[in-house]
Order: C-alpha cells, then sequence, then structure tokens
C-alpha cells in the first residue's frame, strides 16, 4: 500500500510540474515563437519583415511607436517582401524611399506609401500612377523612384538581394513578421493583445 501511495505521488508531482510549466507566462517556442531553420546572426535585434500591399501591415506600421516604447527598442529593422511581382513593384517603391533616408523613411512618407498602393483606384492610368508617386516623393524631399541614379539603383537591388535571403532563411509564410537577433520568428498571430506580443519580444531580445 505504500508503494502505491509513493507512486501515486510521484504522478501527481510530476503533473503539477507540467501545470506549473504550461501556465508560465515564459513565451514558448512553437507557440509565441519558432527557430528559423538558418539563423541570420548579422541582421539588428528587431527586424519587421512586411509589404506595402499589406492591409495588416499598415495597421502594425501605426503600432510600430508602441512596440518601441514597450519593448525599449530604439530602431526596427524594416524589410519588404518580394513574393511576387505586385510585391517587387512595392518593395522597389519602399526601397526607393529607403536608399534616399538613411534606411529610415518617416512614418508621414510610409503611411502615404501604403496609401498609394492599397488605395488608388484601380482604373489609374499608368502616367496618373507615375504622377501621384512622384508627387509623393517630391513632397518628402525626395526624388521618385523613375528617378533614382545608377548607383541609387544598384543599391535598391542589393536590398532586394538581402529581402530575398531572409525571406528565404526565415522560411517566410506572410507578414507582418518579426524576426529577432536573425534567429526567432515571432508568431504575430498567437499573441492577445500588443502587450503580450512586445513581452515576447523582450524575451527573445535577451535570449541566446
Amino acid at each position: 500500500m505504500k508503494r502505491i501511495y509513493q507512486s501515486f505521488f510521484v504522478v501527481l508531482l510530476a503533473a503539477l510540474t507540467l501545470t506549473a510549466c504550461t501556465d508560465s507566462k515564459t513565451p514558448q517556442e512553437g507557440d509565441k515563437y519558432s527557430v528559423i531553420p538558418t539563423p541570420m546572426p548579422n541582421l539588428p535585434t528587431v527586424t519587421e519583415i512586411f509589404s506595402l500591399s499589406c492591409g495588416h501591415c499598415r495597421n502594425m506600421e501605426s503600432m510600430l511607436p508602441e512596440i518601441k516604447k514597450l519593448t525599449n527598442t530604439k530602431d526596427v529593422n524594416q524589410v519588404h517582401v518580394i513574393f511576387n511581382e505586385s510585391a517587387q513593384k512595392a518593395a522597389f517603391i519602399f526601397y526607393a524611399a529607403m536608399v534616399q533616408t538613411d534606411n529610415k523613411p518617416s512614418h508621414k512618407l510610409k503611411e502615404a506609401l501604403f496609401a498609394f498602393v492599397q488605395d488608388s483606384p484601380k482604373d489609374m492610368t499608368n502616367e496618373q500612377r507615375q504622377a501621384a508617386l512622384t508627387k509623393i516623393f517630391h513632397d518628402n524631399g525626395l526624388k521618385s523612384p523613375y528617378e533614382l541614379t545608377k548607383e541609387q539603383q544598384a543599391e535598391v537591388f542589393k536590398m532586394f538581394q538581402q529581402s530575398e535571403a531572409i525571406v528565404r532563411d526565415a522560411a517566410l509564410q506572410s507578414v507582418p513578421a518579426f524576426l529577432i537577433n536573425g534567429k526567432y520568428l515571432v508568431n504575430t498571430s498567437a499573441h492577445d493583445s500588443l502587450q503580450d506580443m512586445a513581452n515576447t519580444i523582450t524575451y527573445l531580445k535577451d535570449k541566446k
């Protein structure tokens, strides 16, 4: 009988231990985040991978200042995906802004680019689209994508190559996504709030 009780308490304690681990507020791998197949240690601490054509990415852009505040992150590196032809066109627009702003286009400019890509009338002619895009860049004191120098075009092409490598090595399937320390991919949909996601990002920033 004594052995039966001992066995019972061993099982009970094991169950309690498992419950304690499950209830922990520590972000769990496979739930809140995953380790990417090919780590990229040279990336900045926090990288957001996004697309100007993505509605959720547009919403996330408005949340970035709060995310930076909650995670004590000075800068969030941004990478535009090039999944398909439409994403490549949007990426060219974004990177045309990047090469002229030391990789830090303003929130105002990015919102204007989101609006151009997502809200422009479908029946706009190519000439109208070019004029509208040129106006956005000129209003922000920049050359339009059609006016870039050969050196700037080469820099944009380099950013395309980097973007392609990051998406490939991270085995990325959707955006927006946050890559931490070039190794941990945050599962944005697994979080209940901005604070919840910020907690995961903060935890992963300190994780080796």
